[in-house]
Formats: C-alpha cells, structure tokens, sequence
C-alpha cells in the first residue's frame, strides 16, 4: 500500500525526462542558431572540472609566486617560521599530526624556541614585508578567490 505522498512522489519520478550527455543542446530562444548549439551536455560539465583546475591551478601559482618572494627577502629559517605558521609549508614535510597553518605553539615545538620568541620573530618578519608585499602584490588581490 503507497500512501498519497508517495504515490505522488512516485508519478512525478516517472514523469521527469532522460537526457544524454551526447546529445546536442537545443536553444530555441537564441536568434539567428536555428534552436541548435554544437555543445553538448557532456561538454558544458566537462568544462566545470577545467575551471575548477584552473581556479586551482591559479592558487598553486600564486602561492609559489608568494613564497619566491618571502625568500628574496627573509632568511631560511624566517622563511620556515611563516610557512609553518601560515600553512604554507608542503604538507608532506611536515611531521604526522601537523597540518594546514600551524599555531605559535605547534611552531615553537616544531623548531626548538619559545613561544614568545616565535611570535617575535614572526611580528619582525611581516614587518619587514609589508611595504615590499604592497608594492609588488597590490595587482594580485583582485585575484585572490579564497
């Protein structure tokens, strides 16, 4: 025995429609195409996953391209100290358990320094970045899809 609900919910299952992916699209709203497009279903989904890798693939630039630059100017082991605690650091290098932006304690463990001593070096290290960070990276905040 269905109930009403389902009965109803069953009918309009039965009544939707099957597309195939292969099929070519049909717009009959756009003048001058004759109600058909070259595109198809498959390419229109196809071309998600490409702005997806695209959008990632932006991000992995971007993030290299921001690292290269903290290195020209911070040495090695400030250049670590905001990797670790921005979760910049490739995540395959850190030990099991640390991932993703690292807190001033998980930082100061990691590298063998008080906390307070971390958080310094840090606080010293953005400062010296931020008037070359302005210049040179005013053009990527428009880009920026966080």
């Amino acid at each position: 025995d269905l109930s009403q609900l389902q009965l109803g919910r069953c009918l309009k299952a039965m009544a939707q429609q099957c597309f195939s992916l292969d099929a070519t699209l049909k717009n009959r709203l756009k003048p001058g195409t004759g109600g058909d497009r070259k595109d198809t279903m498959y390419d229109i989904v196809s071309g998600k996953f490409e702005d997806d890798q695209y959008r990632r693939t932006q991000q992995r630039l971007m993030k290299d391209s921001l690292i290269s630059s903290i290195r020209s100017v911070l040495s090695p082991h400030e250049v670590d100290l905001l990797l670790l605690r921005y979760g910049l650091m490739d995540e395959r290098t850190l030990p099991h358990g640390f991932a993703g932006p690292l807190t001033i304690a998980e930082v100061s463990r990691l590298v063998g320094l008080k906390p307070d001593k971390v958080r310094r070096m840090i606080n010293k290290c953005l400062t010296k970045l931020r008037p070359i960070m302005q210049s040179s990276w005013d053009d990527y905040e428009s880009k920026l899809i966080l």
